[in-house]
Parts: C-alpha cells; sequence; structure tokens
C-alpha cells in the first residue's frame, strides 16, 4: 500500500495536489453546510422558484408568469409560501429544464451537490488565481494559509445562508472565478467565455467585464461576445426563443424601483441593494430612486475603474477586484444576504495578502465587515418588534460600502507605492521590475 501511494504521490506535482486539497477541504465545507439542510426540507424557497420555472419550460408556458409558477407549485404541492417569480435570463431556466423530470425532492439534492461542487471549484480557481497574482505559482502541497482562509469564509461569508435558500450563487461564483483565474493566466478568449456564462445565468456580472474595455482586452470581449451568443443559441432548441422576447421586454420594469408582481416591494428591509436604501428613502417616487441609484452605482463604478488603471499587474486587479464586486453586488435592483458570497474571490486575496504580511488591524477589519455585511439583520429588525428610522434599516449596506472603501484605500495605498517606487527608480536609472 505505501508503495502505491508512494507511486501515485510522485505522478501528481505539488501545484496539483494543493489544488486537490483546496477543493477537497472548500467542498466539504460547503457539504456540512448542506447537509443538514437537504435533511430539514425538501424544497428550498429559492430553488422551488428555479424548480417551477423549469417545469414550465419543459411545459412550454412562460417562465416570467408567477401565476403559471403559483399553479405549478400547487400541483406538485411544493413547500413554502409563496411563490416567488423566476428573475433570471431565459438560459437558466430553459437549459436546466431537465430537473423537471426529477421528483421535487431529488432534484434538490442534485441542486445541492451542484452547489458544492460549485464552491470547492470556485475556491481552488480562487487560489490559483492569488498564487499567480502573488509569483507563488508552486506554493506548499499543501496550502494550510488559504484552506484555512477559505474555512473562515464560509462562516464569514454566510454560505449556508445561500445552500439554505436553494439559491444560484454558487454555480454563479464558479464562472467568476473561473473567469478571474483564466484573465490572470492571459488566457483572455477562455475567461471572457467563462464570464459569459455568469452573466448568461445572472445578469449582472457584466459589470466585471467593464476593466476590459478600459485595458482594451479585446479578445476578453470577443470571447464575452461568443459566449452570450452561444447562451443564447444552446438555449434556442429548449424552446427558449419567447421566453428571451418575454425577458426583454419585461427588462426595463425590473429597474430600480419598479415593483416586480410575486416579489417584495423595493423599499423592504430584506433588500439592502442602492436602490432598496432609496426606496426606503423616498418612498414611491420611483423616479427620484431610478436616479439616486444610478448615480451612486456610477461613482462607485468611477472609483473602482480609476484606481484600477488602464494596465494594471494582476495583484492590482485583485485588489480592484474589491469595490468592483461591492458595486456589483450592491447595484442590483434587489440585495438579499445571500449575495454577500460573491465577494468570496476578493475577500480571499485581500485576507491572504493581510495574513502574510502579518496586517493584524487589516485582517480583523476585513473579517468584521465581511461577516456584518452577512448578518441577517431583516431578521433582527423584526426580532425587535419596534418602528425604527429608513436610515437605520440598511446596515448590510453600510457594511458593504466600508468595504468598498477599505478596497479603495488598500488600492490607493498600493498604487502610490508603485508610483512613488517608480518615481524613485528613474531618478535612479535602475531598471528593476516592481512587485505590486
Amino acid at each position: 500500500m505505501t508503495s502505491i501511494l508512494a507511486a501515485a504521490r510522485a505522478r501528481i506535482s505539488d501545484q496539483h495536489l494543493s489544488h486537490l486539497a483546496v477543493f477537497a477541504c472548500s467542498a466539504g465545507a460547503a457539504f456540512l453546510c448542506a447537509l443538514d439542510i437537504d435533511l430539514k426540507q425538501p424544497v428550498a424557497i429559492d430553488f422551488k422558484s428555479f424548480y417551477t420555472a423549469a417545469v414550465a419550460a419543459s411545459r412550454g408556458l412562460d417562465v416570467y408568469d408567477v401565476t403559471v409558477l403559483e399553479a405549478i407549485a400547487r400541483e406538485l404541492r411544493l413547500p413554502h409560501e409563496p411563490t416567488f417569480p423566476y428573475l433570471y435570463p431565459p438560459f437558466f431556466a430553459h437549459t436546466f429544464s431537465w430537473l423537471a423530470r426529477l421528483p421535487p425532492n431529488v432534484a434538490q439534492q442534485v441542486w445541492s451537490i451542484t452547489a458544492v461542487v460549485s464552491y470547492g471549484l470556485a475556491a481552488t480557481f480562487t487560489v490559483a488565481a492569488i498564487r499567480r497574482a502573488t509569483a507563488d505559482a508552486r506554493g506548499a502541497a499543501i496550502p494550510t494559509v488559504p484552506i484555512a482562509l477559505v474555512a473562515l469564509l464560509v462562516w464569514a461569508l454566510n454560505l449556508r445562508n445561500s445552500l439554505a435558500m436553494g439559491q444560484i450563487n454558487p454555480l454563479v461564483l464558479l464562472f467568476l472565478c473561473a473567469s478571474l483565474a483564466l484573465s490572470l493566466s492571459g488566457k483572455d478568449t477562455p475567461a471572457g467565455l467563462a464570464l459569459a456564462v455568469a452573466v448568461g445565468i445572472k445578469v449582472t456580472p457584466i459589470l466585471l467585464a467593464l476593466p476590459w474595455v478600459i485595458q482594451r482586452r479585446f479578445r476578453a470581449l470577443a470571447g464575452l461576445a461568443a459566449g452570450l451568443a452561444a447562451v443564447v443559441l444552446i438555449s434556442l432548441p429548449f424552446g427558449a426563443a419567447p421566453a428571451w422576447v418575454e425577458f426583454l421586454k419585461r427588462l426595463p420594469r425590473m429597474s430600480y424601483g419598479s415593483r416586480i408582481p410575486g416579489l417584495f416591494d423595493p423599499g423592504t428591509v430584506v433588500n439592502f441593494s442602492v436602490a432598496g436604501f432609496y426606496a426606503r428613502l423616498f418612498g414611491p417616487d420611483v423616479a427620484a430612486i431610478k436616479a439616486a441609484s444610478t448615480i451612486t452605482v456610477l461613482l462607485l463604478l468611477g472609483g473602482a475603474l480609476a484606481l484600477g488603471g488602464r494596465a494594471p499587474s494582476p495583484a492590482r486587479s485583485l485588489r480592484a477586484l474589491l469595490p468592483l464586486l461591492v458595486t456589483m453586488v450592491v447595484a442590483s435592483p434587489f440585495t438579499y444576504v445571500h449575495h454577500v458570497l460573491y465577494l468570496f474571490p476578493a475577500a480571499l486575496y485581500a485576507l491572504d495578502r493581510a495574513a502574510t504580511r502579518r496586517r493584524a488591524v487589516e485582517m480583523g477589519a476585513l473579517v468584521v465587515l465581511l461577516a456584518l455585511a452577512s448578518v441577517d439583520f431583516p431578521y433582527v429588525y423584526e426580532q425587535l418588534k419596534a418602528p425604527l428610522p429608513p436610515l437605520a434599516l440598511s446596515m448590510n449596506l453600510y457594511a458593504l460600502l466600508a468595504l468598498y472603501a477599505l478596497g479603495v484605500v488598500l488600492l490607493w495605498r498600493a498604487r502610490g507605492g508603485i508610483t512613488s517606487t517608480g518615481t524613485s527608480r528613474r531618478r535612479s536609472g535602475g531598471h528593476v521590475r516592481a512587485r505590486c
């Protein structure tokens, strides 16, 4: 047995063993989060919407008509009330319509397994990207620090909430992290294709393509365009053509301040997006909500993109990821606790950098803010059973904006250090390559 293990170990490089270790530990942590959930509920409340949409797609019905989804839920006697509307592009509902062939509880279990594997792969891609950016491509055979930080983020980013809701976030996160790793490897076209899948499932990741526009990475943009075209074409044999037309018609009615049939009011406390914040301030004034939300999101985007630079190093690209991902999360018309999971790659890089450089205060601030952003404050508001002023009902948003500010400070500090280093080199005539 020892000789067999030794032979197998000889055939596996330290890098591959490292990736296997990261995947096993991260997927294992996700599995532990999902295990008791699947035992307690046959169908999660958000997965119920995905499942009924898949059934509607398989029957040629309108996946965007919430009354259709409610009728299917009653027919199949699915738990939870109400049935939330399906708000994503048609690609997912139609290409995953095979889920409708499975009993709801079995489909839920398959979905949970998919989420667990997706999280494990997302963590593996992110660790690989960080090592490339920090010139540590080989690293230790068992990367204890990244594994410990991934385990910490399972708690800090409340992965359990996404799994308990039966959310699609781990799958989208997988393609975001794959795109990041490919982009930092210089594989721009595959990076664009990976991001296209994330955009095809959930629209807001399109914001992550904006740095490519500024950096003139035309191959990545071409890959994104080709991938989006493929997403549409792949869904057509599943009968998605009418759904794409309906989605484009309904898209303007899903904007800031809009009331979507079957969904929460945009000003409800569970929605802590920028639009939700302004909806609580301005009430029914949809025009004011749209204007204020649009201006705020543009300012956040402008700050992240301006500091990112036109030709950043891989390390600076990863630093810019924290404010950019925070913007992506709060820019959605509806943002809930489980959406904080999308900060995972930026959070892992920031924590790894702080741990490596032994910056305890920086690491502590990151952990506290990530944990605060992931707390179910809407549940806390309900338990208080006392009316609170509108400004007190956005604690999650405030924590996210504080993370944005911290990310900007770290990015600005690094940029300043690079600028001063570059200036001193020009004065001395040195040609040493700067490492950021």
